[in-house]
């Protein structure tokens, strides 16, 4: 059973007969260490929160287009294309012809695989290289460019996640990342932002058998933080974050961030909440 505890900030104004309570606030505490989120304008109680990775987390638009110029370099050396495939190659893995990367391509909402499959597309159709080997080609090319740029210099923070993220583990919450990339990679890339310690558990794409929209992602993670999804808030930057927290079911908040994939147009029909970071998350004042 929950109890109230109040805590009385002024609790007496003397005038006259009256004695006036001027600020009340309240928290509702239950046994199973449930804590108070403010998401905006919104305050739920909850006791896990599960990120997405790319534009939630880490700052991927300031990363993308560089790492595609590279991954394009290596395959225009590896296989010799031509001016006119690389730039196609550029396209369609999500940068557009001014440099500026495209919401919703493939680098920004698929896996590293799904992004290789679209390239391949362009290749197997201009160049005639069979399926699996251009498969294989591009998998190495971006390997290669992980090599180059070196993952440290892809971990980009969101401004101000680093505390965020602090401030809600010290309250107590379960932190989770849930994402299209794989397991490796991303404990690497959040190590080298500085932002490891404060995850309990992961579920990435190499770890589930089918990736958003679907919820296996989600329910892994919520498995490993050992907690029920209605006790769970969902934090992500893309459509996909929001159709994955949908499909799980009984999600306690989906929340939507503009740091990465969307508009808030593209967000404010399938999220609950949309905020500006995932950095404005904090515990409820108390």
């Amino acid at each position: 059973m929950g109890f109230i505890v109040f805590t009385l900030w002024s609790i007496v104004e003397y005038g006259c007969c009256n004695n006036v309570v001027q600020s009340i606030e309240y928290k509702f505490f239950r046994g199973d260490d449930v804590g108070l989120l403010r998401c905006g304008h919104r305050v739920v109680d909850c006791r896990g929160l599960i990120f997405d990775k790319d534009g939630t987390l880490i700052d991927s638009l300031l990363i993308w287009p560089k790492l595609i110029r590279v991954r394009t370099e290596i395959l225009q050396s590896m296989l010799g294309l031509s001016r006119e495939i690389s730039d196609k190659v550029q396209r369609v893995m999500g940068l557009d012809e001014r440099g500026r990367v495209i919401l919703r391509s493939p680098i920004v909402i698929g896996s590293r695989e799904q992004t290789a499959a679209a390239v391949n597309g362009v290749l197997f159709l201009d160049t005639g290289i069979n399926w699996d080997e251009g498969m294989e080609a591009i998998l190495r090319a971006f390997a290669q460019a992980d090599d180059e740029l070196g993952l440290e210099a892809q971990a980009i923070p969101v401004p101000g996640i680093k505390e965020a993220l602090g401030q809600l583990a010290a309250a107590g919450f379960k932190i989770a990342v849930a994402t299209n990339d794989s397991l490796e990679r991303t404990k690497r890339l959040l190590h080298y932002a500085g932002i490891a310690a404060y995850v309990s558990a992961y579920a990435c794409r190499d770890e589930v058998k089918e990736g958003k929209p679907a919820p296996d992602l989600i329910k892994l993670a919520a498995n490993r933080l050992e907690i029920n999804l209605n006790e769970c808030v969902m934090v992500g930057d893309a459509l996909l974050d929001m159709q994955m927290a949908r499909n799980a079911g009984n999600i306690k908040l989906a929340v939507g961030v503009l740091t990465g994939a969307s508009v808030e147009g593209d967000l404010k029909d399938a999220a609950d909440v949309i905020l500006p970071s995932a950095s404005s998350l904090c515990p409820a004042a108390y």
